[in-house]
């Protein structure tokens, strides 16, 4: 099956926004972790500033546990439907629950002291509200001039965003076609680019989505 070459266009497909915590060092009482509007607080004397979210990390100071409660805290207290998860030690991986959250981008930010304790990026990254997802599977013989030529196009309904192309023969057999496959707009070409090209009795496939 040719490989899809096409991964780079997937960008206009539905993708949630992201953002990574790295926490190298021990924290500290005071520093905090904000998500735009939310800003943690962590804590080991019962004491935050007004309007901060307290995040209880007394006697649990490294990475290693002070992380799994941070999760917790964004978890259980965010209020722009965020979800965190404890990725491994030290580590933390922050994304919207849907699409279309975190879109425009939500700034991140820290006071975390310790070495290699940051965000990976300024705010949420990779969010992309897209498009409902469409796929199509389209299968027909090879006609004469797609011989000769060694080139068969497909038009879709819909935009195409990802494709891939494949070919057996009449019995229905794998063969080892190894063309290239590329797309534009609503239209996807397969081209006898390779070692294997298609002969007039086999069947060409194409599986596109939009």
């Amino acid at each position: 099956m040719k490989r899809m070459s096409e991964y780079a266009a997937s960008a206009g497909r539905k993708r949630v926004a992201q953002n990574i915590l790295r926490l190298g060092a021990n924290v500290a009482d005071a520093e905090t972790i904000t998500l735009g509007r939310d800003v943690f607080e962590l804590d080991t004397n019962s004491a935050i500033t007004a309007g901060n979210l307290l995040v209880n990390v007394n006697g649990n100071l490294t990475p290693t546990l002070a992380g799994p409660i941070i999760v917790a805290a964004i978890n259980t207290y965010n209020t722009q439907k965020l979800v965190a998860v404890q990725l491994a030690t030290g580590v933390i991986g922050v994304y919207a629950n849907e699409p279309n959250q975190g879109l425009p981008a939500i700034p991140c930010a820290e006071t975390l002291a310790g070495a290699n304790n940051a965000w990976d990026a300024a705010a949420l990254y990779g969010g992309n509200v897209g498009v409902a997802p469409q796929t199509m599977l389209i299968q027909r013989a090879a006609v004469a001039a797609e011989v000769t030529e060694g080139n068969a196009y497909f038009f879709l309904p819909f935009t195409v965003v990802s494709a891939i192309g494949f070919v057996r023969t009449a019995a229905g057999v794998s063969k080892a076609w190894d063309g290239a496959v590329s797309f534009t707009g609503n239209r996807v070409k397969l081209d006898n680019a390779g070692a294997t090209d298609w002969a007039a009795t086999d069947v060409l496939f194409c599986l596109a989505s939009g």
